[in-house]
């Protein structure tokens, strides 16, 4: 865990059942319903899994985040996966990429349009991950992580979210002709889809030794690419 992860941790253990965070709780309350009946901040986070709850809690934490540093506060401790995985896949050469997009995080929440329209995590993602892109000298970093779950209605929006930018990426590559079709349904189904390389293997009538080469060459390839935002 990077220090800045473990300082946020702490930070919301200080805070989750502090007095600050009951006065900004039942303040909450009065204007904001989907926030009501929680007996502390940690029970504010954990609506996020229940479907029915997650989307309401959030745009609530979100209007609320301009001007109350408490419900900013919670935003970011419950879009801190949704970042770290961020960082896997877009920086993971980066060794500050963290740090800053839990700044970008940060500085996004606080400014969040109230009005604006679909999901707040997956909003909030994308304008982190531009906003450090256009930090970067580079368009990407040069190398991509391709080992991350499938898109999946169960996961979490962060999730979904990074998945489908996974696969955007991958398609930009194979559209630039840094791969062919074949290679990069390759990647897909191995690395995203967690499908054996002997079944694909097998299924092309080739060896596993040459389509694993293949994959290999194309990923090659993919570490100096300069993906499209």
């Amino acid at each position: 865990m990077t220090p800045i992860l473990q300082q946020l941790d702490e930070e919301w253990s200080n805070l989750a059942t502090s007095p600050r965070a009951r006065r900004a709780m039942t303040r909450w309350t009065s204007t904001h319903r989907h926030l009501a009946g929680h007996r502390n901040l940690d029970d504010v986070l954990s609506s996020r899994r229940d479907p029915a709850k997650e989307a309401p809690v959030l745009k609530a934490l979100a209007a609320l985040a301009p001007d109350d540093e408490i419900a900013a506060r919670t935003l970011l401790q419950a879009m801190v996966p949704g970042v770290v995985a961020l960082a896997r896949l877009a920086a993971n050469d980066d060794p500050a990429a963290v740090d800053e997009l839990i700044s970008l995080t940060w500085e996004r929440i606080r400014t969040y349009p109230p009005t604006r329209p679909g999901s707040v995590p997956a909003n909030i993602l994308l304008d982190v991950r531009k906003r450090y892109r256009q930090h970067r000298t580079i368009e990407a970093p040069a190398s991509i992580e391709v080992s991350h779950d499938p898109v999946d209605t169960q996961a979490s929006t962060e999730d979904q979210v990074i998945s489908r930018l996974l696969v955007e990426e991958l398609a930009a590559a194979q559209r630039s002709g840094m791969m062919t079709a074949s290679v990069l349904t390759t990647i897909l189904r191995t690395r995203v889809c967690g499908e054996r390389l002997a079944d694909l293997a097998a299924e092309q009538h080739i060896t596993t030794q040459l389509l694993c080469h293949r994959r290999w060459r194309a990923e090659v390839r993919l570490r100096g690419l300069p993906l499209a935002s």
